[in-house]
Order: structure tokens, then C-alpha cells, then sequence
């Protein structure tokens, strides 16, 4: 059942000039002011409903608005997508076809959404005030992280090739990238860095068949990298 379309009933979300403007709900806490950024993921995690009310409420906030002089796109293309949106909706309550139509009406409305998004972006400035006048909400901005700790979980597999390892540890939600090095355990002390990865895995090739190695990684985050993992150690083939 797809619930999402449940609340195309309210007149609301069928006709545009009937849907009331929403009221501006204000972060709890938002970027200051020169580096507001606008928030675009709540394009994709909205209700269909929801959707089509808060593109309502950025073209009457975009609308007349001085700081807005020309939308791009513009206003009258949000608004026939929006159009198009809330008409595939009503039409998507028994039909799979229907269905199909309406999610490609919606991925088309996002994607004017966030190109529109850029252009509050630049002509706001980062300035908060004039960036939530459109009608966008801005990021939350981010705390400073402590100290990361070092990654846990480290395991290394083989990998398809002779002369690979394949290491991996445990994401963690607050590093931005990992770093990682090997040594031979004859020459233990012998560290060799690998470039950084953003993922928490990293493919280790050119190793000698034959030789034992130990793999070891840290955290990179805001306050610098941290601690190395234990070591892991797996012999090459």
C-alpha cells in the first residue's frame, strides 16, 4: 500500500492557489550568518504531500521577493512541475502505470528544486535571513568534533589478485576519511602510508607473495587524525 498518497484528499495538496503557505519552522540550530547553506536532502525525504506544500511555500516566498530578481529556473516552471506532481499523485491511488508516472514527476520537481537551490545559494550570499526568505530552509550547522577515537574492528581479507589485501574497519559517523599503512612483520617498524580513502576500506597492492603484513588504521576528522587501530596481520599470497 503506498501510504504516501494518502493525504492528496485534502484540498491542500490539489489545487495551488487553495494550499495554505506553511508556517517558517526554524531550525534548532542554523550556520551564522555569511555561511547559511540550504538544506536540499529534505527534497528527497518528504512526503509526497509534504513536498508539494513546501514547494508552495518557496515560490511564495521567492515571488516578488527583492533578493530573487531572476529564479533559476524560473518560478513558472516550478510551478507547472509542481502542477504536474500534484496531478500524478491524484492519478496514482490504483494504478502501477500511474504509479511509475508519478515518481517521475516527482524526481523531475526535485531536480528544478534543487537547481533553484543553487541559485538561492549564490544570490543569497550564505546571508541566513535572506536565504530562509525563499523559502528553502538553511543546514544545520555542525558541532565541533573532539578527538576521534581509533578505528575498531579492523579485518583483512585477500584479495582477487595475487600481491593484495583487502583491509576495512568499522565507519565511524564523525571521520571525514581514514588513513591507513602496512609493514612487513620481518621489518615491522617499516611503515608504508597509503593515500587516504573516504570510505572506512582500502585495497593494499603490489605486496610480496609469500610475506606477512600488518595493517593498521586511524580517523581523519576536524581536529586531526586520530590514534592508529590494533594491528591486523595476514599473510599475502
Amino acid at each position: 500500500m503506498d501510504t504516501n498518497t494518502s493525504n492528496t484528499s485534502n484540498p491542500a495538496v490539489t489545487n495551488l492557489q487553495a494550499v495554505a503557505t506553511p508556517a517558517a519552522v526554524t531550525p534548532p540550530t542554523v550556520a551564522p550568518v555569511g555561511h547559511a547553506k540550504v538544506a536540499i536532502g529534505i527534497l528527497s525525504e518528504a512526503s509526497h504531500a509534504e513536498l508539494i506544500v513546501l514547494t508552495l511555500s518557496i515560490v511564495t516566498g521567492m515571488t516578488g521577493n527583492p533578493a530573487y530578481p531572476t529564479p533559476i529556473p524560473a518560478l513558472s516552471d516550478i510551478i507547472a512541475a509542481r502542477n504536474a506532481y500534484i496531478a500524478a499523485v491524484d492519478a496514482a491511488k490504483d494504478s502501477r502505470r500511474q504509479i511509475l508516472v508519478r515518481n517521475q514527476q516527482r524526481a523531475a520537481l526535485i531536480v528544478s528544486l534543487r537547481n533553484l537551490a543553487c541559485y538561492v545559494q549564490v544570490a543569497s550570499g550564505g546571508d541566513l535571513p535572506t536565504l530562509v526568505s525563499s523559502g528553502f530552509t538553511a543546514q544545520r550547522s555542525r558541532k565541533p568534533v573532539g578527538p576521534l577515537p581509533a578505528p575498531s574492528n579492523l579485518r583483512l581479507v585477500r584479495g582477487k589478485n595475487s600481491g593484495q589485501i583487502i583491509a576495512r574497519c568499522n565507519k565511524m559517523p564523525q571521520a571525514g576519511a581514514y588513513g591507513w599503512r602496512y609493514a612487513s612483520t620481518a621489518t615491522p617498524t617499516a611503515w608504508v602510508a597509503v593515500e587516504s580513502t573516504f570510505a572506512a576500506n582500502v585495497t593494499l597492492e603490489g605486496l610480496a607473495p609469500g610475506t606477512q603484513y600488518t595493517v593498521q588504521a586511524q580517523a581523519l576528522g576536524t581536529t586531526g587524525p586520530s590514534d592508529w587501530s590494533d594491528a591486523a596481520t595476514l599473510m599475502v599470497v
